[in-house]
C-alpha cells in the first residue's frame, strides 16, 4: 500500500503495466484533493478518513483497463430526518484509458466517435490517474443520503423528527390533483 502524502499525484508509467497485469493501492489523504476539500465547505459531506483505492491494471497494446475499488468514510446529514450520521461508502468501478489522439490544426474541433464515448485518454508515456480517482469518489457520494433505509423523516406540519417521538398532527394530503377522483364511482 501506497500512502501519499499532500500534493502527491498517482503517475503510472505504461511499462510498468503489463499484459498480465499489475496490482495498485494507495492511500490519500482528502487534502491531495483540492476540489473534495472545495465540496466538504459547499456540501453536507465531511470527510473522515484517507481514501483507498485498489486498483488492477491490464495492458492491451496502447489500451489499459483499469478495475478499481474505493473505500472512505463520511459523516452527512440525512435527506430526510436532518440527523447528522457517518457512513463508509464503498465503490469499484472500471476504466479504459487510451491514448490522446492529435488535434488537425485545420480542424476546429475534434468529434468523438461512438466507441470512443466512456473513454479515459491520457497523453505520452504516463497515465495520470488523479482526476479519474477524484471523479469516482465525486460519482460515489449518495446523492440522497439516508441515515437508516427506512427513515421516517421529519413531520411536514410540526417539524418533528418521527423517527424518535410520532406527533398528532392532522396528515394532509400534499397538492394531490387526483383526490377528487378517490369517490369516483363507474359503472360496468
Amino acid at each position: 500500500m501506497q500512502f501519499c502524502l499532500k500534493g502527491c499525484f498517482v503517475r503510472l508509467d505504461l511499462d510498468e503495466i503489463s499484459a498480465g497485469g499489475v496490482v495498485r493501492e494507495y492511500s490519500f489523504p482528502v487534502e491531495n484533493f483540492v476540489e473534495l476539500q472545495a465540496l466538504a465547505k459547499e456540501s453536507q459531506f465531511f470527510f473522515t478518513s484517507i481514501l483507498e483505492f485498489r486498483l488492477n491494471l491490464q495492458r492491451a497494446g496502447s489500451l489499459v483497463e483499469l478495475d478499481g475499488s474505493l473505500e472512505f468514510s463520511v459523516k452527512e446529514v440525512c435527506g430526510r430526518c436532518l440527523s447528522p450520521f457517518e457512513d463508509r461508502i464503498t465503490s469499484t468501478f472500471s476504466l479504459t484509458f487510451t491514448p490522446q489522439k492529435k488535434a488537425d490544426p485545420e480542424q476546429e474541433e475534434l468529434e468523438l466517435e461512438t466507441e470512443e464515448l466512456g473513454l479515459v485518454f491520457y497523453e505520452g508515456t504516463q497515465i495520470d490517474l488523479h482526476d479519474a480517482l477524484l471523479e469516482q469518489v465525486i460519482i460515489s457520494l449518495p446523492i440522497g443520503p439516508l441515515c437508516k433505509e427506512g427513515c421516517l423523516g421529519l413531520c411536514m406540519e410540526c417539524g418533528q423528527d418521527l423517527n424518535v417521538k410520532s406527533c398528532d398532527c392532522e396528515k394532509k394530503l400534499f397538492n394531490n390533483k387526483f383526490a377528487t377522483l378517490k369517490n369516483l364511482k363507474l359503472d360496468s
